[in-house]
Formats: structure tokens, C-alpha cells, sequence
């Protein structure tokens, strides 16, 4: 599962249209679409239907500072060890996707995920605006936090862009542990990979400033709880040294990076070993 396509289409799109220059802004680099679609947990219930396993699956909606509704699930395993708050990646609906909910919740445990505004089942703003996006997740895991067992260590763990969206939750929430998986260190680095070799001699980008400052090492420098990174061998899209720089800055004491054998980008929950690296983790808490 490549959870950057929208952005990889357009960006290559702009490349193509201008020759050598490359704008990008919040509008083409956070997919937004047109218009919401219904929420499907078809896939969350064959998974778990075919290990036989009962989960919950209740579906929460929200109304955000902007006045836009937020819809999500909250998910429960049998005797789960622990919550977790889940940020996508970009473009990644829960109804496309959902089925990956079924890897998390084999641990076992309780979820939370929402769909960020414009997209998947989530209303769309007029205009995206990266802050925003942050106060919505504040009160995704705001929410999280009141309706999951208190009892429980509660982490949030961040796939691609919600690898930023994660992190910065837990610099400003107290969060009992933080999941990277195929972590972006910063939109810059970002996009200067995406860009092929051969044509960055005669290519000039030109980042807004709402994406320049995003900088997941900066977050990371400020956290100092329990950390577990997971990245693809094969990842192409976030390459193992971005997980590997971000991991050298982190100054928590108990951390964690598994390569996954074999994996590319947004697949590491489906190779054999990431779970039980993740109950590992899980225990450490």
C-alpha cells in the first residue's frame, strides 16, 4: 500500500506542465477530495471474520474548530494492552484501507482512526491549512483519551505525513509511547527524493512556508518518551535514512528502530516479525 500517490501524480504533473519549476503548496501536496464517501469497514470485518476474531467497530463523527465533520471508527480487540491513535498517510481513507486496522488490532488493542478533513468519509474546508490539520488531531486524540480505558497506555502512532501529524500530538499531549512507520523528516527532504536524479540540475522547487517549517526532527528533539520507528527495506518514498537521521536525534531513552525485511512504503505491518517487534514495544511501556 503506497500511501503518496496523489501527491507523486501531481507533483510530476507540475514537473511536466513547467519544464523546471515546481510550486508546492499545502493545496498540492495534502490530497483533498471533492467530496466525502461514505465510510466501508467491509474490509476490517472480512479480516477479522477470516481469523475469527470479534472486534467492535463504532463509528465516531466530530465537528472540528472550522464547523467540518470529522468521521472515523473506534475499534476494539479482545482483551486489548493497549490504545492507539492512528494518523494516515496522505490520501489513505479508513474506506480503503481499513483492512490495516486488522494488523494494529492484532496486538490486540483499542484504535482510533478519523479521516482527515477532505478526505475519505471527513468534509472538506474551502482551503487546506496545515494548522489545522494539527488542531484536528489534538482533538482526535483529545477524544481518544476520554472514551478509551484510562487503564490502558495510550500511544499514537503515525503512518507517512501522519508520522508529522503524530509526532507533533505527542509534543503536545502526554502520549505513553509514539509509532513511527515510514517516518518523513521534512517536506524539503521529502520532495528533494521524490525528484529524480538526472533532473535536479535544471529544477528549481519552491516550497510554501506553511511546508517549509515541517521538520519532524525538530518534534522529535522535544520528545523524550518511549519511540519505536518502523521503515521498509525497500522503501523508496521515505528511504530507511530518513527513519535512521530522525532516530539519531531522538534523546528518548527507550527506542526502538526495526527495518523491515523486504517491505516497501506503508507495507511494514504486513511482513512476518513487525508485530511481534510491535508487542515488544508495547511491553516496554
Amino acid at each position: 500500500m503506497h500511501t503518496l500517490p496523489i501527491f507523486l501524480v501531481v507533483f510530476t504533473s507540475v514537473w511536466l506542465a513547467s519544464g523546471c519549476a515546481i510550486d508546492v503548496s499545502p493545496r498540492s501536496f495534502v490530497h483533498q477530495a471533492e467530496q466525502p464517501t461514505p465510510l466501508d469497514t467491509t474490509g476490517l470485518h472480512s479480516a477479522a471474520t477470516k481469523d475469527e476474531i470479534s472486534v467492535g467497530i463504532t463509528t465516531v463523527e466530530m465537528t472540528n474548530a472550522q464547523g467540518l465533520t470529522l468521521t472515523g471508527v473506534a475499534v476494539t480487540y479482545p482483551e486489548p494492552v493497549v490504545n492507539i491513535v492512528f494518523f494516515g498517510g496522505n490520501g489513505m481513507a479508513i474506506s480503503k484501507a481499513n483492512g490495516y486496522l486488522h494488523k494494529l488490532g492484532k496486538l490486540p488493542a483499542n484504535i482510533m482512526w478519523i479521516d482527515y478533513q477532505g478526505m475519505g468519509a471527513s468534509e472538506r474546508a474551502e482551503k487546506i491549512v496545515i494548522e489545522n490539520l494539527k488542531k484536528d488531531a489534538l482533538q482526535v486524540f483529545d477524544y481518544a483519551s476520554e472514551v478509551f480505558p484510562q487503564e490502558l497506555p495510550t500511544l499514537v502512532h503515525g503512518l507517512s505525513m501522519g508520522s508529522l501529524i503524530a509526532s507533533y500530538v505527542a509534543t503536545e499531549r502526554e502520549v505513553d509511547g509514539l509509532v513511527l512507520e515510514g517516518a518523513i523528516n521534512g517536506v524539503p527532504e521529502l520532495v528533494d527524493n521524490l525528484i529524480p536524479m538526472w533532473s535536479k540540475l535544471f529544477t528549481r522547487v519552491n516550497l510554501h512556508p506553511e511546508l517549509v517549517g515541517i521538520d519532524n526532527g525538530v518534534l522529535l528533539e522535544q520528545y523524550h518518551g518511549p519511540l519505536f520507528m518502523l521503515v521498509g527495506e525497500k522503501d523508496r518514498t521515505t528511504p530507511v535514512q530518513f527513519t535512521e537521521q530522525l532516530y539519531r536525534l531522538s534523546p528518548s531513552e527507550n527506542k526502538a528502530m526495526y527495518v523491515v525485511p523486504e517491505a516497501d512504503h506503508g507495507t511494514t505491518m504486513k511482513q512476518p516479525g513487525t508485530l511481534k517487534r510491535y508487542r515488544e514495544f508495547v511491553a516496554s511501556l
